[in-house]
Order: C-alpha cells, then sequence, then structure tokens
C-alpha cells in the first residue's frame, strides 16, 4: 500500500449547523456543569448563534441579557451538561437494527434459552411478514448466557426455507444456518482462515454455524442491504437513538466504503443535524481510493491537499482516521492474549489463548504508513497481546508521546500494568469500555481468572498516570444509555452483583468527562466541545438531576430531559 492509497478524500468544509438565524437563549435558575479546567459550576448559561456565550449567575445573566429577542427558560432547579460524545458504537447498526429481531440476553433483551432464540425469531419473521427466502437476521446472541451454543440445526429445523444469520453479541461473528452457509459457499471442504474461527460438527470438518473474526468479516459485508433510499429514509430516526441519550457527536466505527457513500450521500442531503465522525477499515481503503480519488476531470488528487483537509466536517460528517483491528472479544474468546485461557476455546480448543487477525510485522508496515501519511489510527485490542502488537507497532512507527497525534487503542481491555507506562511514553490514548464489567465481568473473571479479569479496562490507574481516559456502549454491543457508562466505571458491578475491580472504579466527575471533555479531546475537537465555554459550540443536555451530585449506585436513576445540538433542540422528552 502506498501514499496514494492511505491518502483518502477528506473533507474541507466547515461545520454548518450552526447559523446566525438561532435566536439567543438563557437557561436559568439551574445547575450549568460547565467542566472546564476550574470546575467551574454556573446557574445559568446564554447561548447565541449556536455557540456558548456566557456561564454565570442568574441574577446577573438575567439583567445582562434582558431584552425582548432573547428567549428565557427556566430550568427550575434541573442540571446541564456538555452534549455527550459517544467516542466508540456503530451508528450504522442504528439504521437497521429496528429490521433485526432482538435475541440478547437480559437485560438488553428476553432471550436465556435456545428455544426462547427461536421462538424470538419465529415472532420477528411473522412481524416482518418475512416470505421464504428472504433473510432473517437477529444480534445479541451469547452463548454464555443461554443453556447451550445455537447451531446451524436449531435454525434449520425451524427456519429450512430461509438464510438465517444471527449476529454474536461482540460483532465479530454468528451463528448462520445451513441456507446461509451455501448462500455464501462455506462447505466441509472450506478452510478455516489464519484468526478466524468456523465451529464444526464434533469429529468431522462440516461447519456448525459459528463463523468468527477473519471467517466472518466477509460474511457479514457481503450481507444483502436495504436500498440506498431506504436508509436514507432511517437517518432521521437512526439519529433520534442517540439524541434521546443526550448524544451529540456520534461514531461509525467500522465504515465499509458502501456506509460512507451513504452517509457523504445524507451529509449533502442536509439529512444530518448531529455530528458524526466515520472511521474506514483499513481493508476498505483500496475500495475507497476507486470510489474517492478523483477528480471532476478523472485526475488524481493533490495528495498533500488531502492530508490538510483530514478531519473537518462537511455538513455534519467528517471521517476521523482509519480503523484497526488487531484482535476479537473476549466474551468471544477471540481476543488475543499472552497467556492461555482457564477455559476451552470457542470451537472447544484445548491451551486456547486467541489468535491476532494479523502478524506483528503486517501491523507494523500499515500503522507506519497511516503514521508516515499523518493519519488518525484508531485500533481495536481487547487481549494483552493484541496490546503488546500495538505498542511494537507505535515504536515501529516512531511514536512517542509529545507528538499529538492521538492516536487511540479502542477497548483497551486487558491489560498488564507496564502497558499503561507504555500507553504514557508512546503518546497512545485509551478508550476504555467498562460496560464489559457488568455484562461479562463474571465470564472473564471464569475464563481469565480474579486477577486479570478485575483489571479490565483500567480507568482509575491510567487517570492516575496523566492518559486522558473515554468510556463508550460500542453500541450495538451494550446499550447507548450513557449513564450505564458512568455507572459501571463508578461502582464496577457484575451481573451476579460482585465488584469487579474496586480499585479501579473512578468518580462521578471523572465518569462524566469521558463521555464529554476527554472524549473532545480524543476527537481533536476540545476546541469545540465537550465543555460549556464561551466560544464552543452550543453541544449541551438538560438532565433531571445533576450527576455529580448523585450517589454513584444511584447513577442509573438519571434521565435525559433534552438535547441541544449548536443551540437547536434535536430531542425533548414528553
Amino acid at each position: 500500500m502506498n501514499k496514494f492509497i492511505l491518502s483518502l478524500l477528506f473533507f474541507s468544509a466547515v461545520n454548518s449547523f450552526a447559523s446566525s438565524d438561532i435566536p439567543g437563549k438563557l437557561y436559568y435558575n439551574g445547575t450549568i456543569l460547565t467542566l472546564d479546567s476550574n470546575g467551574t459550576i454556573g446557574e445559568s448559561i446564554y447561548i447565541e448563534n449556536g455557540k456558548v456565550v456566557e456561564v454565570g449567575k442568574t441574577s446577573e445573566l438575567l439583567k445582562k441579557f434582558d431584552g425582548n429577542s432573547v428567549e428565557k427558560i427556566d430550568l427550575n432547579g434541573k442540571t446541564i451538561s456538555p452534549g455527550f460524545i459517544d467516542i466508540h458504537s456503530h451508528f450504522m447498526n442504528a439504521l437497521r437494527i429496528s429490521d433485526w429481531a432482538n435475541v440478547s440476553a437480559p437485560p438488553v433483551g428476553k432471550a436465556e434459552t435456545i428455544t426462547e432464540v427461536l421462538e424470538i425469531l419465529k415472532e420477528h419473521k411473522s412481524k416482518q411478514n418475512l416470505k421464504d427466502g428472504e433473510w432473517i437476521i437477529g444480534y445479541g446472541y451469547d452463548d454464555n448466557y443461554l443453556d447451550r451454543s445455537l447451531t446451524k440445526f436449531d435454525l434449520d429445523k425451524e427456519f429450512p426455507n430461509n438464510p438465517i444469520l444471527i449476529l454474536h453479541v461482540s460483532n465479530h461473528g454468528g451463528v448462520l444456518n445451513s441456507s446461509a452457509l451455501n448462500h455464501f459457499n462455506i462447505t466441509k471442504d472450506t478452510a478455516t482462515p489464519k484468526g478466524g474461527v468456523i465451529s464444526r460438527v464434533p469429529g468431522s470438518t462440516e461447519p456448525e454455524g459459528l463463523l468468527m473474526e477473519t471467517a466472518f468479516l466477509e460474511v457479514f459485508a457481503k450481507l444483502p442491504q436495504p436500498s440506498e433510499k431506504e436508509l436514507l429514509e432511517k437517518l432521521d430516526s437512526a439519529q433520534q437513538i442517540y439524541a434521546k441519550e443526550g448524544y451529540t457527536t456520534i461514531q461509525e466505527g467500522a465504515t465499509h466504503v458502501h456506509e460512507l457513500k451513504l452517509l457523504k450521500e445524507g451529509a449533502s442531503n442536509n439529512k444530518l443535524y448531529l455530528d458524526v465522525v466515520s472511521l474506514p477499515m483499513i481493508t476498505e481503503v483500496p475500495l475507497l481510493v476507486s470510489e474517492y480519488l478523483r477528480n471532476p476531470d478523472d485526475q488524481k488528487v493533490n495528495i498533500e491537499e488531502i492530508t490538510e483537509k483530514f478531519g473537518n466536517y462537511n455538513n455534519n460528517l467528517k471521517i476521523g482516521g482509519i480503523k484497526l483491528a488487531v484482535d476479537g472479544s473476549p466474551q468471544g474468546k477471540t481476543a488475543s492474549f499472552k497467556e492461555e485461557i482457564k477455559t476451552s476455546g470457542p470451537n472447544g480448543e484445548k491451551h486456547w489463548k486467541g489468535e491476532s487477525l494479523l502478524g506483528q510485522e503486517s501491523l507494523n508496515k500499515v500503522y507506519k504508513k497511516l503514521v508516515d501519511n499523518n493519519i488518525k489510527v484508531w485500533t481495536h485490542a481487547n487481549g494483552d497481546n493484541a496490546i503488546d502488537m500495538i505498542i511494537e507497532a507505535v515504536k515501529f512507527a516512531g511514536g512517542k508521546k509529545g507528538d499529538n497525534r492521538r492516536d487511540i487503542v479502542i477497548h483497551s481491555q486487558i491489560m498488564r500494568p507496564y502497558q499503561l507506562d507504555e500507553y504514557v511514553a508512546l503518546g497512545l490514548s485509551p478508550s476504555f469500555f467498562t460496560n464489559h464489567v457488568y455484562f461479562w465481568g463474571d465470564v472473564h473473571t471464569e475464563n481469565l481468572g480474579e486477577e486479570l479479569a478485575s483489571g479490565i479496562s483500567p480507568m482509575n490507574s491510567a487517570n492516575k498516570k496523566g492518559l486522558t481516559t473515554t468510556n463508550h456502549t460500542d453500541f450495538s454491543i451494550t446499550p447507548l444509555n450513557p449513564f450505564m457508562t458512568m455507572w459501571t466505571a463508578t461502582n464496577r458491578i457484575t451481573k451476579n452483583g460482585k465488584i469487579l475491580g474496586e480499585h479501579e472504579q473512578v468518580s462521578n466527575l471523572e465518569a462524566l468527562k469521558a463521555i464529554t471533555a476527554n472524549a473532545a479531546w480524543q476527537l481533536g475537537e476540545e476546541n469545540l466541545k465537550g465543555t460549556l465555554e464561551p466560544g464552543k459550540n452550543a453541544d449541551l443536555v438538560i438532565l433531571n438531576n445533576n450527576p455529580l451530585a448523585t450517589p454513584k449506585e444511584n447513577i442509573l436513576n438519571l434521565k435525559v430531559l433534552e438535547t441541544i445540538k449548536n443551540g437547536k433542540t434535536v430531542f425533548k422528552s414528553k
């Protein structure tokens, strides 16, 4: 891959949402959490033309901004926070999820047995009026919380005439029935690719239904898609899924070329009102080149010009970097570990450490190409071995503290203490996933042992070392609820009610900054958003109570009442 292939057509225009026709608004008589470096807390906030103008006392601002042209809103004691920033999720899933069957375990869904999974699928087929031959897609399958594993035989028995894919809760795999396996020509003679899993019927090479990681990537990319028109029509409802949770900036964290095309179409037609940050997958770069790296005269685009324009918004859409993936998921046992896990692998393998998705030499070369082209890198890594591989790749590329690249290691789950020191030295920043503690903390303890499991998403240790940390939901892996990320970060309670890694609990303030100010920093947008300071975007959320004054065990009771993007209300509870 040369510089041309790795230099993408990024956007040049500024965010167009804010405009001079937005009247001034004064929100008063409440609690305003600016989250600035001084910890300023005000009573009122005045915004105008989509920007924050001033935060202060109610008596002073009412007097200062007294005029007929100013709209005054009495907060009646409610709290305003900076708008939440989704630093890692999959926005495209929000466009599709309404057409999929939810086979998740509680509390996300209702499936606790294979029988219940099949009943949910039958109900979904009927409700969606799906005919024989049409695809049935489910999401949230988690064999950790079912009575046994799902196989193609279960699906074949109930759905002999429909191709079916049931997405694993990790989004890194799925279970297919025979019709779907045949559709993708996966047979007993199909070799398992490096870094992939094809479960086999015991004692044979016949596929049993489960595909993971590299064996699944091409399958997922080639799934039948709704039409572009259908997806464009869903952009509003998809953004509302985020807006009702208080998000004003959202991420599409693993973008395929056809998805970027759709997002660009939506942006050009002014269908985006939340900021959307897209991260194209490294595997999509050749397609992105042929699709976008041509000008109207079919001549090559100036590489230097592309680099300069990298990372700017165009009608609320920007490409924020390139996404790499080094391993899989710990709950799916496809993360890459330094030591053997204490249970068998996803296909019953003994002495299982998981596998990386690519070799160290390949990772080094790709990472250096991206660094040499000044492209921000977002790398998915869960296991401690995968994290070691990233550290080695960054060293190979010459990364170091102070270079201001702000490359992100997404998840950074199973970490060793020395790896945090390496992050500091190399200028890496972790985006943690503390929801894992609740959803799979008990599973990780069984697979990894309590000592290693207790250190997953080590946010407190990272903060103490001066790292800028964030937290995410990885939607649709876990719910978008921002208060769940805060609750899991401050309490670290598993499904079974056990505190896992009490030493990694953080304060309410640290948990809130992880989805606001720190997230803005990781995006390189701290001058625009993340705190409520004069001149910054009027991205804010009105809450029923103050998250900094709420006991940490009650954080889940917080509610979003209104979400405001660049001074305009984009969601308001009824």
